[in-house]
This record gives C-alpha cells, sequence and structure tokens, in this order.
C-alpha cells in the first residue's frame, strides 16, 4: 500500500533567504521507504495538507503526482 505524505523542508535561496516549505511525497508501507517526492511544493501548511488528503483519498497512481502537483500550484 502506499500512500502520500507531507515533507516539511527547511530551506536557502540565494535572494530569499531562508524559508519553510513543503513537499509531497510518495511512501510504500511494505517497503517502509520513499518512492517518489516532489520538493518545495508549497509555503503554506495548509495547501499540501488539502493536497495530500486528496491524493490519499482519490488513490491517485503516483505516476500522475507531477501532473497533479503542476495543476495544484497553477
Amino acid at each position: 500500500m502506499i500512500t502520500y505524505k507531507v515533507i516539511k523542508e527547511n530551506l536557502q535561496h540565494c535572494e530569499l533567504g531562508r524559508y519553510i516549505a513543503y513537499g509531497i511525497c510518495v511512501y510504500s508501507e511494505e517497503a517502509r521507504m520513499i518512492l517518489k517526492s516532489i520538493s518545495d511544493v508549497f509555503i503554506e501548511r495548509d495547501k499540501i495538507e488539502k493536497l495530500v488528503a486528496l491524493c490519499n483519498e482519490n488513490k491517485l497512481d503516483p505516476i500522475h503526482l507531477s501532473e497533479v502537483v503542476q495543476d495544484a500550484i497553477v
């Protein structure tokens, strides 16, 4: 079984300085490892939590994760 999870990241950008961002990952319960992740998607935690919930509720196939993230940030 796979689940989508929030990733909290402490990042630094040469123009922005330090900031906290949130990404999303696909986690395999059986293998106990991250299969795929996308970093620095949102700076608002509530937005990434909603996206993660939608991915889990709809049992998103990981091959579509990049497309879903692109749609979410536009």
